[in-house]
């Protein structure tokens, strides 16, 4: 896999809370990246759309807002982009999308 998230899982109580993980690049590639939720109501991402350097990691922080506790998903969709690329958004809205791993959200 091109891309991985470091730790691969993640747990909230239903009644909120954050954590911090990395979207670790496995490549000799520059990637971007864009991150989407099965459930916006009670989650937000920052950043949504990010960079991650060849062999390099890039945090991105979770914020589970409270809510019933359901199982969700994060989906961070991935392509590979030119050295001198500045907009992250860019590679998305033209259509590219190399892969994409999937990031289980649990809260209880």
């Amino acid at each position: 896999m091109a891309l991985n998230i470091e730790p691969a899982a993640a747990k909230f109580a239903a009644s909120g809370g954050s954590a911090i993980h990395h979207i670790v690049n496995m490549t000799e590639s520059r990637l971007g990246f864009k991150v989407k939720s099965s459930n916006n109501e009670h989650y937000r991402v920052k950043p949504v759309y990010g960079f991650v350097p060849p062999q390099g990691k890039t945090p991105f922080e979770i914020i589970r807002l409270n809510g019933p506790a359901k199982d969700d998903k994060l989906v961070v969709q991935w392509a590979e982009v030119p050295a001198d690329e500045e907009d992250p958004q860019a590679p998305f809205k033209a259509g590219a999308q190399a892969g994409e791993v999937i990031l289980p959200v649990k809260s209880e």
